[in-house]
């Protein structure tokens, strides 16, 4: 349980009286579901914490959130505007959020020394930002926590998984090719606290998260059982890993400049060097089993931080890749779009349980696997790699949509080559794995192996690894901040990352100098129509694929609100040479309305070129 307050920050709009009154009057009008569904993100921006919870407190384990269809809000009083929120100008409400974890009975104390009791209380206290949405366009990184992942794996629609209250002003980090980041910041050097960030950029709030142990109630266990996924297990002497589709479905398009001496090239997992267009997706698997898919102890730490290799990576089972800094398991999975030209495979660099999917009493409420040194999935749980981590994609450059997008399936296969235990493993009389030969050769050149495993049966635990969803490809230029915003209104102000169309997509421009745009408003409507205003996105264009390059707020030229004051002046650093092909000297112009809300599919914008 806990109480909060979640809002909008309308502070983009103090210069536009008028746009902003108008704002703030649809904000306080919206329906219980707008608020729902913008109090959700803002409790999804706690599962760092929950979930990788040992990594915060030594010796305690993870208090896992519930998936969302098990959450209950209240609302309190009407939404409020005011600057009592570190002097924002927020609209804002009150609410309670309230959920029920069901599990075996060890587990609440496991997890939580003071749960160990009927009656037991326990408060974890959560700084969060008051405006949930937007985080890594207001913030940047000083609230992602890149410790233990690829570098660069955060992408602005999945801040869920990085968000991290604690992260500090740190020493830049220092590449190791033996050693992977440990620290909050690894891609970038940030000179501000997580909470400072907050304060000075939405508006920040201080949540308590009260953990309260109950006596058993059959009729109350029965209920929540019911929402659980799944509600019991088929296997329960063994591990089952199941391919979640919902993962699949979550897809985002984007374009990506790669050099010659990127890792992604090393890989290989694109193409080619240069522009590419990439379909991103989370791929999810659960363990619906009822014992852990084990894999071990892949390295340990040095005092120095050095990753020395240990007993699963001395048979060749995972392999050190000195670029990214980590150690790869190269037999996951396989993804394909359409057909076998345009394949991925995935590279569980870290298989750990992530989040915990079931909430049923086979489901542990803890699990041992929640850093990359010893891994594996525990009943229940999954283990995601989300969108935005390197490699987690299917190059489709090469996919012909000039003229018209296309729909065909993407197609996931985990575990082809029947190398994670989904069963029982073989033990020798001192529980240690007995190690099997394989057919397949590490990249040193040693024999891979794979610990001996029995599979279960009845049905098998390998035939729910395979499935598929449809997942259409746009025309050119277009990407996921071309798509629909969802959930609807949520998104507001030039930091949005959806709703835009394409309105120009090469515009040419002298490479490396400033350019500077002359934009107003105009309408199909009768010139007395109330013209609304609009968020003009510059990005740059590719000479090679011939198109816009659909970028996001991070990523642009230039992002400005275009409002009917009067004309506005766009100006931004033409794009210079990147290599031999992609000469500089081209952008394109995107285009959308403040909010869904106000889009009222007439107002566009007119841009010219100012000498």
């Amino acid at each position: 349980m806990a109480t909060s307050k979640v809002g909008v920050n309308v502070d983009e709009f103090s210069e536009d009286p008028t746009t902003l009154s108008g704002i703030v009057d649809i904000l306080k009008a919206e329906n219980k579901q707008f608020w729902i569904d913008r109090a959700s993100q803002q409790i999804l921006l706690t599962m760092y914490r929950f979930n990788f919870r040992p990594s915060f407190m030594p010796n305690k384990y993870q208090l896992p959130l519930t998936q969302p269809n098990h959450w209950k809000f209240e609302f309190h009083g009407k939404p409020t505007r005011d600057r009592s929120i570190d002097g924002h100008d927020l609209v804002y409400i009150n609410y309670t959020w309230s959920t029920y974890l069901l599990s075996d009975f060890e587990s609440p104390g496991i997890s939580e020394p003071m749960l160990e009791n009927i009656g037991g209380k326990w408060i974890e206290p959560i700084v969060l930002p008051c405006d949930p949405y937007h985080l890594l366009q207001r913030t940047g990184y000083a609230c992602m926590d890149e410790g233990d992942f690829p570098i660069p794996s955060v992408h602005p629609e999945r801040t869920e998984w990085f968000y991290d209250d604690t992260c500090d002003i740190e020493e830049p980090h220092v590449a190791s090719p033996n050693q992977g980041c440990l620290q909050c910041h690894c891609s970038q050097t940030v000179n501000i606290s997580c909470v400072d960030a907050l304060k000075e950029n939405i508006g920040s709030v201080n949540v308590s998260f009260i953990f309260t142990r109950l006596p058993w109630n059959q009729t109350q266990a029965n209920r929540i059982r019911k929402l659980s996924d799944p509600q019991s297990t088929t296997h329960p002497e063994d591990a089952d890993q199941n391919l979640l589709t919902s993962g699949l479905a979550a897809k985002l398009i984007e374009y990506k400049y790669f050099s010659s001496n990127s890792c992604e090239i090393h890989e290989p997992c694109i193409g080619g060097t240069g522009w590419r267009r990439l379909l991103l997706f989370d791929s999810s698997d659960e363990n619906i089993g009822g014992t852990s898919l084990t894999i071990g102890q892949i390295y340990t730490l040095t005092d120095n931080a050095t990753q020395e290799p240990a007993e699963v990576t001395n048979h060749g089972l995972y392999q050190y890749d000195t670029c990214h800094h980590h150690y790869h398991f190269k037999y996951y999975g396989t993804f394909t779009y359409d057909n076998e030209q345009f394949q991925n495979s995935k590279r569980g660099f870290c298989i750990m349980s992530t989040g915990r999917q079931a909430n049923a009493e086979w489901s542990p409420l803890w699990s041992s696997f929640y850093n990359c040194t010893y891994q594996g999935n525990s009943p229940g749980w999954t283990d995601t790699y989300q969108a935005g981590i390197p490699c987690q994609w299917i190059d489709i450059t090469d996919y012909n949509t000039t003229n018209s997008s296309t729909t065909a399936f993407l197609k996931a296969n985990m575990n082809p080559d029947n190398m994670l235990c989904e069963g029982q493993l073989v033990l020798d009389a001192d529980s240690n794995f007995i190690w099997e030969q394989t057919n397949f050769t590490a990249i040193d050149g040693q024999t891979v192996y794979k610990p001996e495993c029995v599979t279960g049966t009845n049905p098998s635990t390998l035939a729910n690894n395979i499935d598929e969803v449809q997942i259409t490809l746009p025309t050119d230029g277009h990407g996921y901040v071309t798509e629909p915003c969802f959930p609807y209104g949520q998104h507001i102000g030039s930091e949005k990352n959806c709703g835009f169309m394409m309105k120009s997509p090469m515009e040419k421009c002298q490479p490396g100098e400033i350019t500077k745009l002359s934009c107003l408003l105009e309408t199909n409507l009768n010139c007395s129509a109330v013209l609304t205003p609009q968020v003009v996105r510059i990005c740059e264009s590719s000479q090679v694929l011939n198109t816009g390059l659909a970028c996001d707020y991070n990523t642009a030229l230039k992002n400005m609100v275009v409002d009917s004051s009067s004309t506005s002046v766009i100006t931004f650093m033409c794009p210079s040479f990147r290599d031999s092909q992609e000469l500089g000297g081209l952008y394109s112009i995107y285009v959308a309305s403040i909010m869904d809300q106000l889009d009222d599919q007439q107002t566009t914008v007119v841009c010219e070129q100012m000498q």
